[in-house]
């Protein structure tokens, strides 16, 4: 069984634990401190915006990179579907000509 403490009631003593205090709150415990963060965030992201110019372009670069390798990609992919419809449809016709041709019995 483990050792931390739960808020389920215990059907032996019919009591309820407590979870500790400070545990499982998390970073923000009120409307103030979002707004505390929030406003934090956007002057740190004013301050260094400047300098993450250049990895947030470097970002977008390899976006566009990988962007035109996914199109080589589905192109060759759709064409190798396309060649096997086109080599299946003549596999259909040759051997519905080759059944007409032996007097319909295939």
């Amino acid at each position: 069984m483990s050792h931390e403490q739960s808020t389920t009631p215990s059907t032996e003593s019919g009591t309820v634990q407590a979870k500790p205090k400070g545990r499982g709150r998390g970073i923000m415990t009120s409307p103030k401190s979002a707004y505390f963060w929030g406003a934090a965030s956007g002057v740190a992201f004013a301050l260094f915006a400047p300098m993450l110019r250049p990895a947030a372009r470097s970002a977008v670069k390899g976006g566009i990179r990988v962007g035109r390798y996914a199109k080589k990609v589905a192109s060759n992919v759709k064409e190798e579907f396309e060649d096997i419809a086109s080599e299946a449809q003549a596999d259909l016709d040759r051997e519905e000509n080759a059944g007409d041709l032996n007097g319909g019995k295939a």
